[in-house]
């Protein structure tokens, strides 16, 4: 979902979408030692790390086709942060949180001033049905035009 007011930042508030963690938890990528993907698998949200690259530009995600930066992809995750709290705060608050949190990581995460003309920020949080069990914001940037990339996203535009 692209917001026209809000064009520098998409926010899903879907992240858990209520499934089996054990959808969330799935990584059929392979890994170095150090967490970098190699091969190229199906990733559940709660296994992906900084760093990692995917593609699937989609509002609710539970899984996603997560590849080596190296390859063709859409999105690149910078940044994880768990969200505070032991009841639902509300659609609202959740948003305006993943929103400025992923905001203000960006720079401390990928070394780079956030340049919306390049470049898009989506927060991925999770949903009232899935915030008993997951409170993980995940953040990742995108190409302006949603373009395949190849290559770390946060190294293209230095």
């Amino acid at each position: 979902m692209r917001l026209t007011t809000c064009c520098f930042i998409i926010l899903c508030v879907s992240f858990g979408c209520g499934k089996s963690d054990k959808v969330s938890l799935l990584d059929g990528s392979m890994r170095t030692p150090a967490g970098e993907i190699t091969t190229g698998g199906s990733v559940g949200v709660l296994r992906l790390l900084p760093g990692d690259c995917f593609l699937g530009l989609i509002d609710e995600i539970e899984v996603v086709d997560a590849v080596p930066c190296a390859e063709d992809h859409q999105a690149e995750v910078f940044a994880i942060f768990n969200l505070a709290g032991t009841k639902w705060p509300g659609t609202s608050s959740v948003a305006q949180t993943a929103k400025s949190g992923c905001l203000e990581r960006f720079q401390n995460a990928t070394g780079l001033v956030f340049d919306p003309t390049h470049m898009v920020i989506t927060g991925y949080a999770p949903s009232e049905r899935s915030w008993k069990d997951d409170r993980s914001v995940l953040c990742a940037v995108t190409p302006h035009d949603s373009a395949l990339v190849r290559g770390r996203l946060t190294l293209r535009y230095q």
